[in-house]
């Protein structure tokens, strides 16, 4: 880890970087699909799960000072659990990094490069993060921190642009999804992105203040941000249309004109989403990557990132066949899948902390 830091305003923005990389893309469509105009109320419910998932993982992180999941799993469940536990929490870094960049290859090919091969925009993205890996989470945040301004930019741009094509009965009816709908509905948006926030454990070793202000308010900003992608999305095309497209605001910005004379804008949101992808994938590459140093004690990031990078590209290729069958693995699973990494083993080290620590007392105590 050396002496790397990082601040509270970085951590936040690599949470909501993190947490937005591919879902403010991905996510708007399936959740108007399930609940049509009530599909902006989704994020609302998912967001409140996740700040309460969220404290659990406070709680772990301080009663475990300044160290990462990994070190906390070895620490406080024994070299033989921890370590099992740690490599479960490695895999799942690898695994996510593997999805961030099928879902680059899938969207690269699907929109933009159909006659491309999918593998070629993997090593590209992958070789840039493995490369972000080892120069260390300093440069990650710092440049998260240069790029994010733009991101937010273009986007309020975008928003103000489409804000023209933007009919208020287009919303109509709401409210007309029960609680156990929306609650059902919801869980799919809590596996993925909220629960997923759970590999940013392994940054909390290097901010240096407001680690829980920080992730928190990371949290509460996703939850808006999608809230009100979302609004705006159905607003604009209406709930019908919008369930039947995979990325819906690339559709918008696609046939939005400006001043009559301005079209064809594509190319900006494109900008941001790679963007995005790569700040997201940087950060589940340099985790895979920390984690696997730290459970093993090695110094150099570089000899355990660069062979990495075939791994990432291999299981980005042999995960889903194709976009249908990420849908439904998504539609189906992601929810529990997500539950074991974010919530079930989280709470198994907390009650373990708590064991070590009675333990550690009992032994200053005794004579």
């Amino acid at each position: 880890m050396g002496k790397e830091r990082i601040s509270g305003w970085q951590f936040f923005l690599l949470t909501v970087n993190y947490a937005l990389g591919t879902a403010f893309f991905i996510r708007p469509g399936s959740m108007i699909a399930s609940t049509k105009q009530d599909g902006w109320i989704i994020p609302l419910v998912a967001g409140a799960f996740a700040v309460l998932v969220a404290c659990i993982w406070i709680l772990l992180a301080n009663a475990n000072p300044k160290l990462s999941i990994i070190q906390i799993s070895l620490k406080v469940a024994g070299k033989p659990v921890g370590g099992l536990i740690a490599i479960v929490y490695i895999w799942y870094f690898i695994q996510t990094a593997s999805w961030v960049t099928r879902n680059l290859g899938d969207f690269m090919k699907t929109i933009l490069m159909p006659h491309t091969p999918i593998t070629v925009f993997h090593v590209m993205f992958l070789l840039i993060a493995c490369y972000a890996a080892i120069r260390g989470i300093e440069t990650i945040a710092r440049t998260s921190e240069l790029l994010t301004p733009f991101i937010l930019l273009v986007l309020f741009v975008i928003y103000i642009a489409a804000l023209n094509e933007w009919h208020g009965d287009r919303l109509l009816p709401m409210f007309q999804s029960n609680l156990i709908k929306l609650m059902k509905d919801s869980a799919p948006v809590i596996g993925f992105p909220y629960l997923e926030t759970i590999t940013i454990l392994m940054l909390a070793p290097y901010v240096k203040s407001r680690f829980k202000t920080s992730l928190l308010l990371g949290l509460i900003t996703v939850t808006l941000l999608l809230c009100g992608i979302v609004f705006v999305t159905i607003g604009v095309m209406g709930a019908a249309r919008s369930s039947h497209l995979l990325y819906p605001l690339y559709t918008i910005v696609k046939e939005l004109r400006i001043a009559e004379f301005i079209e064809h804008l594509e190319s900006t949101i494109v900008i941001v989403w790679l963007i995005w992808i790569f700040l997201k994938l940087c950060i589940a590459y340099f985790c895979a990557v920390e984690g696997i140093c730290q459970l093993f004690q090695l110094k150099d990031r570089t000899w355990i990132a660069i062979p990495l990078v075939l791994l990432v590209s291999g299981l980005a290729i042999s995960l889903n066949d194709n976009v249908v069958a990420n849908i439904d693995w998504d539609r189906r699973y992601i929810f529990p899948y997500s539950c074991l990494f974010s919530i079930v083993l989280p709470l198994l080290l907390l009650i373990l902390t708590w064991i070590h620590k009675q333990r550690q007392k009992g032994k200053e105590l005794s004579p």
